[in-house]
């Protein structure tokens, strides 16, 4: 095929002219009219003049080059584009293989003023030039080629994609030793690799002889003030629920995402936004996950998804591949095994290698709002630089599935929609949950990322963030996932949530003083009550049913009025109701009218739950010495999800939800 003559030029596009530039790599010239590279593209890839110039338009607004807007718009692959620039340039397409070593990545060298994508070497000592044009610079390229007999000999036409996915594997045994090691090194004093230090092994003990031994020599009177302890604490952690619930604030409303807000977002276009996905033994939600991030409104061509597996898991990365194979901006990334076996080593793998201004985070079963990252976006560019993280709400689809679900969509609808952006709105530390998390990859990547030895590695950002000066907010477009339907499956998660609060809170007070520095007298009390109020009430629960218990004993055998336990007992039912009803107003004020429906009719199990939550708790305890970073995986996927005729079965979850 020749190229094509300018008078081809079809009658419709007379006078078109854009400016894009392109955000990755290359420094494109204007694009005119009668440019000749772009018209033998078009004619090669036979792409209709209405397609040209909707991609032409979106190539501007979007802040990128024509040809990512053809692929986006899946008029052409990324290797059609690629044969249609070879075919102009004179060389052929090829990929680097598992024999060429990288030798020097384009990123400040230039052919012909262009910046080229990567230079390998194979064992024969055969030289490559592997080149990932873009349209706006053929001609420039076709220039150099054409004057440079070596340069032509050595250079090949390659897909951004197949160049991506080299260099992850060439750089993976670097890629997966940084993310084993993580943050304990840069900051081990900050990572959960070390359970507990000398210091706080040698204080854990002192309390614990300390306790022994007031128990053993003043039963009484060391029951008495831990029942006085437990009240305070009790006490303490309910009030600042109630203070939540009754001063409620939901974030800022965040006006409807439109193309024509877009086009005033400033000469750079939108930003590049990474998404990413951890998932191991995944294949039954694969096929949802890749619809609900396609919905995705983003443009495609400013989007890049990692769809991160395990190496041994085979049909997961399989079953991504083959789903996503027309999607250009999704990539594939397999993850050699190794310990720790976490999620977040997993995140860390692939977080040197993102490219977006902004990431976020999502679990394998999540379904998120398609306007989320707009919303995120938008709060993200009228807010302080300090912002470093906004948190989505989540919300549980299969409320209705089981008791079970049901209680545990109660406390989602307690933190996620009220008392988180209770927290936000007044600056105090907030602990992230483990998905919907937009970042800016800046502010991720000053606080060291993940903690890849932390198996609740969400908690422990959130507090990392608050103590490096960065402010974490809330959004109000939520996410939908599932709940857990049986204890068999929310055991093991609850064993390992808790077991990861714990981590977090021993390694952020490793120098209460430091901390207390840091986050400021009254974040650090803040600090204090959220951790403990969701580790120590857990932990202590059966005691104080136990000291309750006592309580009525000791008045069924003495009568009221001689011994204290009267006034124990009425303080301990109240701290009891006050408890249920504090975390029942949280749920109702953040709830949908559907949800709230739900919630009531579940009021009086809600002590059993918290004795299961208890449960799990001394199961987490007991783990953070015997297997400190052994992660628990929940399944994903739901039976009553499989059958469409299941009244459980929500296809469309409820968006629109109370605030």
């Amino acid at each position: 095929m020749g190229v094509v003559e300018p008078a081809e030029w079809p009658a419709d596009m007379a006078g078109v002219a854009v400016d894009p530039w392109h955000a990755t790599s290359a420094h494109p010239a204007e694009i005119g009219p009668r440019d000749a590279a772009l018209l033998f593209v078009v004619d090669y890839l036979n792409i209709a003049s209405e397609d040209v110039l909707t991609a032409l338009d979106a190539a501007q607004v979007n802040g990128t080059d024509v040809a990512r807007e053809f692929i986006a718009a899946r008029l052409c692959s990324e290797v059609d584009f690629a044969q249609a620039a070879a075919a102009y340039l004179g060389l052929r397409v090829d990929h680097p293989s598992d024999i060429d070593q990288i030798v020097s990545l384009g990123d400040h060298e230039t052919i012909g003023s262009v910046e080229w994508g990567m230079r390998t070497c194979d064992r024969f000592l055969t030289t490559k030039i592997f080149l990932t044009p873009i349209i706006e610079n053929l001609s420039l390229l076709r220039a150099s080629v054409a004057t440079n007999p070596v340069l032509k000999k050595r250079a090949r036409v390659t897909t951004p994609s197949r160049l991506r996915h080299h260099r992850i594997e060439r750089e993976s045994p670097r890629l997966l030793e940084a993310a084993r090691l993580s943050l304990s090194a840069d900051a081990l004093h900050l990572s959960a690799r070390i359970v507990m230090t000398g210091a706080q092994g040698a204080a854990a003990s002192l309390l614990a002889f300390v306790l022994f031994a007031c128990l053993v020599h003043f039963w009484n009177e060391t029951l008495f003030g831990l029942h006085l302890l437990a009240i305070a604490g009790f006490g303490s952690w309910i009030a600042m629920r109630f203070i939540a619930a009754i001063g409620f604030h939901s974030p800022p409303a965040i006006s409807s995402p439109a193309d024509s807000v877009d086009r005033q977002e400033g000469e750079g276009g939108l930003p590049i936004y990474t998404v990413v996905v951890a998932l191991r033994n995944e294949r039954s939600v694969v096929p949802k996950l890749v619809d609900h991030l396609d919905a995705l409104n983003w443009p495609k061509s400013r989007l890049e998804i990692f769809l991160v597996c395990e190496a041994d898991d085979e049909e997961t990365p399989r079953l991504c591949r083959r789903l996503t194979a027309d999607m250009s901006h999704v990539f594939v990334v397999e993850v050699p095994p190794a310990e720790p076996r976490t999620k977040p080593k997993a995140l860390n793998f692939i977080l040197p290698r993102a490219e977006g201004d902004l990431l976020v985070l999502y679990d394998a079963e999540d379904k998120p709002h398609p306007d989320q990252l707009r919303e995120a976006y938008r709060r993200f560019r009228v807010s302080s630089a300090q912002l470093g993280c906004l948190q989505a709400p989540l919300v549980v689809g299969n409320f209705e599935g089981s008791r079970i679900a049901a209680l545990f969509a109660m406390e989602y609808a307690a933190l996620f929609r009220a008392f988180l952006p209770w927290l936000a709105h007044h600056g105090f530390p907030i602990p992230l949950g483990g998905t919907s998390n937009h970042f800016r990859t800046s502010a991720l990547r000053a606080v060291c990322g993940w903690d890849s030895h932390n198996v609740t590695e969400d908690a422990d950002l959130g507090m990392r963030l608050a103590r490096g000066g960065w402010a974490i907010e809330t959004i109000t477009l939520p996410t939908v996932e599932d709940a857990p339907e049986t204890i068999k499956t929310f055991f093991p998660q609850r064993t390992r949530w808790l077991k990861g609060w714990l981590q977090t809170y021993a390694v952020h007070m490793r120098d209460p003083l430091r901390l207390w520095r840091e986050l400021g007298a009254c974040r650090f009390l803040v600090f204090q009550l959220l951790f403990h109020g969701m580790m120590t009430s857990a932990l202590i629960l059966p005691g104080v049913i136990i000291l309750l218990s006592r309580s009525v004993f000791a008045i069924g055998h003495y009568g009221y009025g001689i011994v204290f336990e009267d006034h124990l007992l009425l303080v301990d039912a109240v701290i009891m109701v006050g408890g249920i009803v504090s975390f029942l107003a949280l749920a109702m004020r953040g709830a949908s009218n559907d949800e709230r429906r739900a919630f009531l009719s579940k009021v009086l199990v809600i002590p059993a739950y918290w004795l299961l939550i208890s449960c799990a708790a001394w199961r987490a305890l007991l783990q953070l010495f015997c297997r400190p970073h052994g992660w628990e995986k929940t399944p994903h996927g739901l039976e009553s999800r499989a059958n469409p005729g299941d009244p459980r079965y929500r296809i469309d979850p409820i968006f629109d939800i109370a605030t």
